[in-house]
């Protein structure tokens, strides 16, 4: 049976051929953005702004620093962001704002599916490209979406490199993963709302590509892959990992008060990866990762457990 890897790869290739026979780096391009709109490029942009947290992070490896204009604010943030300590100098930070967006007239702004479509009109009858990133949720998709970005900017070198680096970093796990995937682990993730991410989640892409049984996968999903999920549910599920938050926002003591809460938690002590102490708190930065840094969210896991055994 084909490996994870070889199927990573496969798509991989495919998606260059795709993607190459598309635009083939002649300008005007038209492409299509992740909502099904026309975006036309007159050339290779050279000022290109950035308001999503996918964006933030491809950019910053994809194109030379001075041909990115403005980043979100989340791209300082260290407990977010994986490229906070080497953003360009004197880099603009700012969210979807309109009229600071037209005085930068950028000619080319990435933004996400979910923004508002309301400004998103604004900047297209001021003149200015718009593409809407289709939020990746598997790692297929995010290299499939550095690629296409890459063809638009012509810079399909930097492009195929990302993704290489990627397949690369996973073939190096292999060994690892194929040893965590027979032993048949089950881990489920558990936050301060009650909640843990099923399927359709990078969360459960991370946790499949570590090897693992995401535990949430086989429960009903609501809004954005959310799982609710009461006590009486972990005992049901009893899992050997369990995945609690690295972070709290507004709290800096938040994420170890919440472990203390849940570790000492008699309704919670029977659990086995309480009684084992497998618990594992996954940084922000990577556990909500959507770019290329998805794989270094794998890595960790993949390591810790690997340690733990």
């Amino acid at each position: 049976m084909p490996s994870i890897i070889s199927k990573m790869l496969a798509i991989f290739l495919l998606a260059s051929v795709s993607l190459t026979s598309l635009a083939a780096n002649s300008y005007p391009m038209t492409v299509i953005d992740g909502m099904g709109n026309e975006v036309v490029l007159k050339k290779a942009p050279q000022k290109i702004s950035s308001l999503s947290w996918f964006t933030d992070e491809v950019l910053q490896h994809m194109v030379d620093n001075k041909r990115i204009v403005s980043m979100t604010f989340l791209a300082s943030d260290p407990n977010y962001s994986n490229i906070a300590d080497r953003l360009p100098t004197g880099i603009t930070l700012l969210d979807f704002n309109v009229e600071a967006l037209v005085g930068i007239y950028p000619d080319l702004v990435f933004a996400a599916n979910w923004s508002e479509a309301g400004k998103v009109a604004q900047l297209r009858n001021a003149g200015i490209p718009v593409y809407l990133v289709d939020t990746p949720t598997s790692i297929s998709a995010i290299q499939a979406e550095i690629l296409k970005l890459a063809q638009m900017l012509d810079a399909q070198n930097a492009g195929d490199k990302m993704v290489a680096d990627m397949n690369s970093r996973l073939s190096d796990l292999a060994p690892k993963i194929a040893a965590i995937k027979a032993r048949q682990l089950v881990g489920i993730d558990y936050n301060t709302w009650g909640s843990a991410s099923g399927v359709g989640t990078t969360w459960n892409e991370i946790l499949e590509q570590s090897g693992l049984i995401n535990a949430a996968a086989s429960l009903e999903v609501g809004d954005y892959g959310q799982v609710s999920l009461s006590k009486e549910a972990i005992v049901a599920v009893n899992p050997d990992l369990l995945f609690l938050p690295g972070w709290v926002y507004g709290d800096p003591a938040g994420a170890e008060t919440f472990k203390q809460s849940v570790i000492t938690d008699p309704a919670l002590s029977g659990v086995s990866a309480i009684q084992k102490g497998h618990i594992l708190q996954v940084p922000e930065k990577l556990a909500g990762s959507y770019s290329q840094y998805i794989v270094e969210a794998v890595a960790y896991i993949v390591n810790a457990v690997s340690a733990a055994q």
